[in-house]
């Protein structure tokens, strides 16, 4: 992929680690990016790939701050990288679009059914799509039915979170109502599921209008405890029966854009789950590039832009926890320091150390 054109961006968003991802993929082609954050430890004020990084209040009028900078800066792309910061970018695009083109974002009624655990459940219930059983505290009799065909553990998890923030696993009936009692004023911010014994998959895609253009598969090792984050052990690889369960719910929500979906694999049967959709860039986008061959950011970027685009297939690749690396080299086992995330890290130090140090 070339750009015709030298081109600049104004990324947008909160997250840290997802800006310094990010502005890695893009510097690869050498777009010029500006930052734009309410984020006061948004470490990518610091990154050596930004041009200059401006801040403001989350209380202030975004589109006036993004009018202004992209007018100073002749900025050819306004390029939201979080997922609240893509909605307002999309519900605002009638006006930000006579200055600058906007990135795709899908239409905010369907992207907040997205994005949202509770109506997407719902609407994967409705659609027959495969989603764990899922209720709400206030259906006692769903609940009691969960509860007789499942047992405990259950997961109570919040309508709106990401990388298993907040997620909780709920062992026992006192458990269960403790939590009830603790959270009685914000109780209808939370669904219950059962917990399923299996491994983390993520579906990462790039969409035109519900088409799947590209994608990658990652998936982590088998997880039986209460560690909901994001796994750094990864197996990057081609899967049917995940594509093929993606590919009819993106269709079904005309998406337009980027997505990040999470979704287990039981590891009694086999079958998946979709959990949620993250409407954004994650976490380990540089490794979907690095690893796996897919530079999602520069895709969509160009795609927004109406450039000329190679649409990648994803490599079969690995990725070894810092942990696990430093097990193996104790082990004397053969590993490289190339096999984990962090290789990407020393193509912008400073920014790096202070992302994990504002932690």
């Amino acid at each position: 992929m070339t750009l015709n054109t030298p081109r600049s961006v104004l990324l947008i968003g909160w997250d840290s680690n997802i800006c310094l991802g990010v502005l890695y993929c893009l510097h690869r082609y050498g777009f010029t990016c500006y930052l734009l954050t309410h984020n006061a430890k948004n470490a990518g004020k610091f990154s050596r790939f930004v041009k200059k990084a401006y801040f403001y209040n989350e209380s202030d009028n975004q589109s006036d701050h993004i009018i202004r900078i992209v007018k100073k800066h002749q900025i050819d792309l306004i390029m939201p990288y979080d997922e609240i910061d893509i909605r307002k970018v999309t519900e605002s695009r009638d006006l930000l679009g006579n200055y600058a083109t906007c990135l795709w974002g899908t239409e905010p009624d369907l992207f907040n059914i997205g994005i949202h655990k509770g109506k997407l459940a719902e609407f994967l219930d409705e659609h027959n799509l495969p989603c764990p059983p899922f209720t709400t505290f206030d259906n006692e009799v769903k609940l009691e039915s969960i509860i007789a065909d499942f047992g405990f553990p259950l997961l109570v998890k919040p309508v709106r979170s990401s990388a298993g923030r907040m997620i909780q696993k709920i062992l026992n009936r006192e458990a269960l109502n403790s939590f009830f009692t603790q959270e009685s004023d914000r109780i209808s911010n939370f669904i219950l599921q059962p917990f399923i014994v299996g491994s983390d998959i993520t579906c990462n895609v790039i969409c035109r209008h519900g088409e799947i253009l590209c994608y990658t598969i990652q998936e982590s090792p088998i997880k039986t405890g209460s560690d909901f984050n994001s796994n750094d052990t990864l197996e990057y690889h081609e899967d049917a029966q995940v594509i093929s369960v993606v590919d009819r719910m993106m269709k079904l929500l005309n998406w337009h854009g980027v997505a990040c979906v999470d979704i287990r694999r039981d590891a009694r049967n086999n079958a998946i789950y979709v959990l949620e959709i993250n409407g954004r860039f994650w976490a380990s986008v540089a490794p979907s590039y690095v690893k796996a061959g897919v530079n999602f950011p520069v895709i969509l970027a160009m795609l927004s832009l109406g450039e000329q685009v190679e649409l990648p297939r994803q490599k079969e690749a690995n990725q070894i926890s810092l942990q696990r690396y430093i097990e193996m080299k104790k082990t004397r086992q053969k590993v490289s320091f190339s096999d984990t995330k962090f290789m990407a890290y020393f193509a912008d130090p400073f920014a790096r150390f202070m992302q994990l140090a504002w932690r």
